[in-house]
């Protein structure tokens, strides 16, 4: 028989094409459902700063987690087991968490002369229910579905789109939507502090995506997403 090219598995699909349009359509639903959820919540017609934080986060979490179990079901059981992680991962998740902070701290201190690392000053006690339910989110769930959602399942069905030669178009072009949905999704008030958090996301996503295209894996861009995020909740914890 004769092999087939190089190219050959790597043809278009109109299956994986309609995966993408799926994942971009639910990436659009989540950031117009947080626009709406913030206007309610400036508008105070979310009471308390719990149900907030929750209804903030299901806006996002939920068309993410519908888009990507939608893709699932036709793509099938071995994502999931891209979740495993082998102790060399580590090593790179580690590093790609140093390199990102020390990325935002730069921009950071470069645009307001502070690290942005530090307690937010607070009147009384802390809403601890509040600070937990934050933190959950924010460390645990958001990390979790997210590199599911961009470099488990985006990046790789648009690698497959690509020629050999092209695939590494899928880490920037994954890496970019990450940051630009940060952008939209993130609560940076000026010109400076939106163009740091879509800096330090995009080199983020770089970072994880390009560790995700090495090992085949997410299980690292998992953890290095889970520490980034830690790093910040753990600095910015009222003392």
């Amino acid at each position: 028989m004769t092999p087939q090219p190089e190219a050959a598995a790597h043809e278009p699909s109109t299956a994986r094409q309609r995966d993408l349009v799926a994942l971009l359509i639910a990436l659009v639903v989540a950031v117009v459902l947080a626009r709406i959820v913030s206007t309610l919540t400036l508008r105070g017609a979310i009471p308390t700063p719990v149900l907030q934080v929750l209804v903030g986060d299901l806006s996002v979490w939920v068309p993410l987690a519908l888009g990507a179990v939608w893709v699932l079901a036709r793509t099938g059981r071995g994502t999931l087991a891209r979740f495993r992680i082998e102790l060399g991962d580590l090593v790179f998740a580690l590093g790609i968490v140093i390199l990102a902070r020390v990325l935002d701290v730069v921009l950071a201190i470069s645009f307001t002369g502070t690290t942005g690392l530090t307690p937010a000053p607070s009147l009384g006690a802390p809403d601890v229910g509040f600070l937990v339910v934050s933190a959950i989110g924010i460390v645990l769930v958001s990390p979790v579905l997210e590199e599911l959602f961009f470099r488990g399942l985006f990046q790789r069905i648009l690698a497959d789109e690509l020629t050999p030669r092209t695939q590494w178009l899928a880490v920037v072009l994954t890496a970019f939507l990450f940051a630009l949905s940060h952008l939209f999704l993130g609560s940076a008030t000026t010109a400076l502090g939106g163009f740091q958090v879509f800096v330090t996301t995009f080199v983020l996503g770089l970072l994880t995506g390009t560790l995700v295209a090495m090992t085949n894996r997410i299980g690292a861009a998992v953890v290095a997403h889970v520490l980034f995020n830690a790093v910040a909740v753990v600095a910015t914890w009222p003392r």
